[in-house]
């Protein structure tokens, strides 16, 4: 049974280098890093994928909160109907900025786009990539805050740790979930 690595994010170039399209911006990397030339582009009403003989990489377009609304299409397009395939990739504003997050498992954690794919499916148990974008400064709104921007700063270490993304993807792939845990789960900060 394929994988399918989900990252979300928002459609549209507005959105791009936003941090709640870092679940976006890593699956770009991995394509990037890994320069495949047998992907099949392919396309539903409601997401984006490259697909491969061994796995899809899908951007949902239906916007982060309905995240979810794909997977039907997506379950009916490929023939699948397992969550355990699925990895979702997101930004976490509970997580410093540089750190990753790898589970089998989870709550939402107040994330709309989860809350979503939760519903949706029935099940929070599939595993995940949480990206750190950093926490929330007090002065601005949770939704303004995910939808600015990173810092040209930001975007210089934004690159390494889409970097370390890809290669925790390339690892689940590799069905090494446990030792992409044991990489990032610690200390780990770029």
């Amino acid at each position: 049974m394929k994988k399918i690595i989900v990252g979300l994010g928002n459609p549209g170039p507005r959105y791009v280098f936003t941090r709640h399209n870092v679940g976006f911006l890593g699956i770009d990397q991995y394509v990037e890093n890994n320069k495949f030339i047998d992907f099949k582009k392919t396309s539903g009403r409601t997401f984006e994928a490259l697909e491969t003989n061994d796995f899809i990489l899908v951007k949902p377009m239906t916007y982060m909160n309905l995240s979810g609304q794909i997977f039907p299409e997506l379950f009916k397009k490929y023939g699948m109907t397992d969550p355990e395939n699925i990895v979702v990739i997101y930004d976490d504003v509970a997580l410093d900025f540089g750190k990753i997050r790898i589970r089998p498992t989870g709550s939402d954690g107040g994330h709309n786009g989860m809350k979503s794919i939760i519903k949706v499916l029935g099940t929070k148990n599939f595993p995940r990539i949480r990206i750190g974008v950093g926490k929330k400064p007090d002065y601005i709104d949770l939704a303004d805050f995910v939808l600015s921007k990173f810092s040209k700063e930001e975007i210089y270490d934004l690159y390494k740790i889409l970097d370390e993304v890809s290669n925790a993807i390339g690892m689940i792939l590799e069905g090494n979930l446990e030792k992409s845990m044991n990489k990032y789960n610690g200390d780990f900060l770029i």
